[in-house]
């Protein structure tokens, strides 16, 4: 049986799915969907296998597994047991490079043209499966990578950097671009990303977002945690020149806030105008 958040997560993978011949089995077990005999698993991990189910797995037109989705409720983040049980979940995924998705209801949420999040990240599954399909028949040069963002329309927040762009030019806020700072949890088990945008001295805008997806090679999951973070620092500064109340920061209070992201997360690469 469902609850209300996992009735709603099946009805966007179904809308998606049925597009493409695909199907969206809840409740699966783990060991109907994964061979773990003689896998390597762990004593644990395999009793955990044999006990355990995906919230949802989706398959393609021939029933065959593909990724699976969870969907985390609050308890994931302070529940010990449950945590422990989703490490669990997560290293035996990754042994078997098995994708697995891990949404909140937050992924409920519009991100560009595409009603919700988790209906873009889905789709975007399909899209490279096409892309692939594309490349095997020669359509598409062989040395061509899957990248995401290649078509326009599956980036659902450029429009929204050239919105900020074009606001900057007006004399509506203070950065042409949104800064962030972007990494990886300490213990490997997720991705965060930090942006800001400064509106007008010592008045910023910021927003936290932080995705675990293991092995989802459609989109990594530093990616949709950038993405979104973006998309919710628009939303924040459409709402702040319309004239709404929302919450804003001082320049202390985002070094603060950046200074232990870092003492968090470790910091990626590509990070752009760290405040020092």
């Amino acid at each position: 049986m469902l609850n209300e958040k996992e009735e709603k997560t099946n009805d966007i993978l179904n809308l998606i799915t049925s597009k493409y011949e695909a199907h969206v089995y809840p409740k699966s077990k783990i060991a109907d969907v994964l061979e773990i005999r003689n896998s390597g698993l762990s004593d644990n991990e395999y009793k955990y296998a044999l006990m355990a189910h995906f919230d949802f797995v989706v398959a393609n037109k021939d029933h065959m597994p593909e990724f699976a989705v969870e969907f985390d409720g609050s308890q994931h983040k302070y529940d010990l047991s449950a945590i422990r049980r989703d490490k669990l979940k997560n290293n035996i995924c990754r042994k078997f490079d098995f994708p697995l998705l891990r949404i909140t209801s937050e992924y409920f949420e519009k991100i560009g043209r595409f009603p919700t999040i988790l209906s873009w990240i889905t789709e975007l599954h399909f899209l490279q499966e096409l892309f692939y399909v594309a490349q095997n028949k020669g359509e598409i040069p062989l040395n061509e990578p899957w990248m995401w963002f290649s078509l326009y329309d599956n980036d659902p927040v450029v429009h929204c950097r050239v919105f900020i762009r074009n606001a900057y030019d007006r004399g509506l806020c203070s950065d042409e671009v949104i800064s962030f700072l972007s990494g990886r949890s300490k213990g490997n088990e997720s991705y965060a990303t930090l942006s800001t945008l400064k509106l007008q001295d010592d008045k910023y805008i910021a927003n936290l977002v932080e995705c675990l997806a293991i092995n989802y090679f459609a989109i990594p999951a530093r990616d949709i945690s950038s993405e979104i973070s973006d998309y919710n620092i628009y939303e924040k500064f459409k709402k702040y020149i319309e004239g709404n109340n929302i919450n804003t920061y001082t320049y202390a209070e985002i070094s603060k806030m950046q200074k232990d992201f870092i003492k968090q997360y470790n910091l990626c690469s590509f990070n752009i105008q760290l405040i020092e």
